[in-house]
This record gives C-alpha cells, structure tokens and sequence, in this order.
C-alpha cells in the first residue's frame, strides 16, 4: 500500500519501512521473489551506520530493479520512481 493520497507527496524517512515492505509484497506477488528479498534484507535484517548509507544503498537497489526489469508492472515502476525521488529529497542528493 502506498501511504500517499496524493500522489505528488513524497515519503518521509519514517515511512520507509511501510513503503519498502508494501513494494516487497507487490514485487513478491509479481514473480519478483529476489529484488523483493534484496529490499526486505536492506531495511529489515542489516545495520547501517548512518541513515544515508541505509538511503543509498536503497536507491541502488532501485535503480537495478528498474534499469534489469523493464518489464515491471507500472504500478510497480510509478512507485519506484517516487521512492527515488523521496531518496533524493530525504538525503538532498538532488
């Protein structure tokens, strides 16, 4: 479940681990088991030092799934696009 009513809203850091675990459950349900795996162990079974190392290596993460799986549902790529911009806005990347 996206948190967001409005769409243009981005998340806030502690929305993240809502939002990870909601696009695991779509990529999961859409035959996606490993990128699903890869995000639920990032958030949920490793310890990182600063939030921003947590936040990059989601981003990479993101941008793998999307750039190796063209074929995602849209609804799927819509939200990892908005979780990559809500990354850069969190950490000021851009």
């Amino acid at each position: 479940m996206w948190p967001f009513k409005n769409r243009s809203k981005l998340a806030r850091p502690e929305e993240f681990p809502a939002v990870i675990d909601a696009i695991t459950d779509k990529l999961r349900s859409n035959g996606f088991e490993a990128e699903a795996a890869r995000l639920n162990r990032l958030v949920h079974e490793m310890a990182w030092t600063t939030s921003n190392e947590l936040y990059g290596e989601l981003r990479l993460a993101l941008k793998q799934i999307r750039k190796k799986h063209r074929n995602l549902p849209a609804d799927i790529a819509a939200e990892i696009g908005r979780l990559i911009k809500s990354i850069d806005q969190i950490c000021r990347w851009r």
